[in-house]
């Protein structure tokens, strides 16, 4: 039990009403876009992996927002960062690797770059969504909401709590994206550049990360609250914060790091073997 808020009575948890709705939103869409795939299906075990993988971004959304975490996150440091990390290691990552259909994507990529409504967007959007762009954003945007004056903001303005939330969603899932190829949208990066690009974002994340661990004293408003939940003292709290950040905030990237290295080697060996091919071929002629 947290301020009254039992992980046991669903009735008690902090609902988000716009979370659940642009949830619903997002099943709905892939609903409609499993219906529509379906006839032409051709492989059910990766369809299967689809959707474990969907909705298990969404429902951790879900987990991080209306939950009592969310309430936990207002006493707590580290249940603050559970959240960060719910968000752009586990909902953003799952929602561009196994995300949305292709009968979706597809229709909205048409739109994206076809309307002319949304030419002055496009050339925004394709700033952002550059490959150096979507790591300077996304890195300044966490290297931000860690600076204790607008950490703290965040705890005082609900409006700015949830602005950082879905900043860290949406800029997780651009910065996926440089990483994950989801046809129509595919990465300006090769494999091997994108093996540098990880290790870049993972190393700023690392400094962050030891940055709040080695701290002599603790940096945020945390430290002025009279208690806390099971007696944790402020920098207690932000250490530990600071070791959730830097493990288990490290899986998702060594999972993607070592798949482009794999990816990397299985491209450089194709390409031997058709030099070498061709060799074969002018040496018979």
């Amino acid at each position: 039990m947290v301020s009254g808020v039992s992980w046991l009575n669903p009735l008690t948890w902090p609902i988000e009403p716009w979370v659940l709705l642009g949830v619903e939103a997002i099943a709905v869409l892939y609903l409609w876009g499993g219906a529509r795939a379906r006839p032409r299906r051709k492989n059910p075990g990766a369809a299967r992996l689809r959707a474990v993988a969907f909705w298990s971004g969404l429902a951790a959304i879900v987990f991080a927002l209306d939950t009592p975490l969310e309430t936990l996150a207002r006493q707590l440091f580290w249940a603050h960062m559970t959240q960060h990390l719910l968000l752009i290691m586990v909902a953003a990552w799952l929602q561009v690797w196994r995300g949305l259909p292709l009968a979706i994507r597809r229709p909205l990529a048409r739109t994206a770059f076809k309307h002319p409504a949304l030419a002055g967007g496009r050339r925004l959007a394709a700033w952002l969504t550059a490959p150096l762009g979507a790591l300077a954003l996304s890195s300044a945007n966490l290297w931000f909401w860690h600076w204790p004056q607008a950490y703290d903001l965040t705890l005082r303005n609900h409006a700015f709590h949830h602005l950082e939330h879905a900043l860290f969603l949406g800029l997780g899932i651009v910065f996926w994206a440089q990483l994950i190829d989801q046809p129509p949208f595919r990465s300006r990066l090769t494999q091997l550049q994108r093996v540098g690009y990880v290790f870049v974002a993972t190393v700023q994340a690392w400094a962050l990360a030891a940055l709040l661990a080695f701290a002599t004293t603790p940096y945020y408003a945390y430290a002025l609250l009279p208690s806390r939940p099971g007696g944790i003292s402020a920098l207690t709290d932000q250490q530990f914060g600071a070791g959730i950040m830097w493990v288990p905030g490290s899986i998702t990237y060594s999972i993607v790091f070592i798949a482009c290295i794999y990816l990397w080697f299985r491209d450089e060996d194709r390409a031997a073997q058709s030099f070498t091919g061709r060799l074969v071929e002018l040496a018979a002629k």
